[in-house]
């Protein structure tokens, strides 16, 4: 829902991209069960002061005064004038009264709407014929794969967005030592590289926890050109913390993958490469989470971990696809967690 969200603003009512801003975290102070709330998307005026909260929800959870509350404490937060929520079918605006409180408004002042945004769902392609597929990538409006014409990565993608974006998913799930506790829906988000770059994509966004830590994860595959005109496709796991927002892992599909075709399976490999950081740390870093069972050794002695395998995209669901995505989110805790320990001892 968010992810429609922003392409209306974006593209329908032309907002400027710098002024909205997604799931900043504030500090709850009055909760002891909550340290830390986080609108789904705010924007902002010339100033950077927040206008207008924005509450999405999910399709089947119908809007209530429990969503209008959940919204009005981020508005408090932000000191925002205005509010919306929405699942999609319904819309709701709330305006700040100067005496206090919040009243019910049949527009939106900030966007000058009284009408309901469109619902877009882009429908997904029938695999086997090449003009849905074209037709697929050109509605999904995600600059990054205009022009993308690789069959098999094609094909890798629309697997991956099957699973993440086309799939109801039941949680919790458990799965080797990582709890996948919440779906927090997609969104558009801009994670940065270590390496300076960064991409920005839509995302699934995952609450998940090991070991007593839990963690707001998002899982993308995203496609790109490099400097030399290479092209790659990266599986990205990014982590949302207070002070930072980072790919915790950026898996190149091109490097780490074999197509097993009797199962019609993509098998997912990495060999632990970390900036900064060696192999063999990371390897170590992997036994002690109690899943040194992904290692496999192959070609010359080398190492590398298993993380799972990707059904083509016709026979991909979150059903046989979930233990692939438990390993992509236990990994990328993993390595974020050994990145900040790391960080703490120099």
């Amino acid at each position: 829902m968010r992810q429609r969200v922003l392409h209306w603003l974006i593209h329908k009512r032309g907002w400027d991209r710098s002024k909205l801003r997604l799931e900043k975290s504030y500090t709850w102070l009055t909760d002891p069960n909550r340290h830390r709330i986080r609108p789904d998307i705010e924007l902002l005026d010339e100033e950077d002061a927040v206008l207008v909260v924005v509450e999405c929800k999910r399709p089947e959870v119908p809007l209530s005064q429990r969503v209008d509350n959940q919204a009005i404490e981020y508005a408090i937060k932000s000191n925002a004038p205005y509010i919306w929520v929405t699942n999609g079918d319904s819309h709701k605006f709330l305006h700040r009264r100067r005496e206090g409180g919040w009243q019910d408004v049949s527009s939106l002042e900030p966007l000058d709407i009284s009408f309901d945004p469109p619902k877009v769902d882009i429908d997904f392609p029938d695999t086997g014929k090449e003009a849905d597929i074209v037709r697929y990538f050109k509605e999904l409006r995600d600059p990054q794969f205009q022009g993308f014409e690789d069959s098999w990565k094609r094909h890798f993608v629309l697997a991956m967005h099957k699973v993440l974006f086309d799939t109801g998913h039941k949680l919790p799930y458990t799965h080797e030592g990582v709890h996948v506790l919440e779906d927090r829906g997609t969104a558009f988000h801009e994670f940065t590289n270590r390496g300076g770059g960064s991409y920005y994509s839509r995302y699934r966004d995952f609450i998940a926890a090991t070991q007593g830590r839990v963690e707001a994860l998002s899982v993308a595959v995203n496609w790109s050109v490099t400097d030399k005109g290479n092209d790659r496709l990266a599986l990205c796991v990014g982590v949302s913390k207070a002070n930072r927002v980072h790919h915790a892992l950026q898996l190149i599909v091109d490097q780490n993958h074999e197509y097993n075709d009797r199962k019609r399976c993509w098998d997912i490999y990495h060999s632990g490469r970390m900036s900064n950081v060696k192999d063999a740390v990371v390897l170590d870093a992997v036994r002690e989470a109690a899943v040194g069972h992904w290692i496999d050794t192959y070609a010359g002695g080398r190492q590398r971990m298993y993380l799972g395998g990707l059904r083509a995209a016709d026979l991909a669901t979150w059903k046989n696809s979930k233990r692939f995505i438990a390993r992509l989110l236990h990994y990328g805790i993993i390595r974020t967690n050994l990145r900040e320990t790391l960080t703490s001892r120099r």
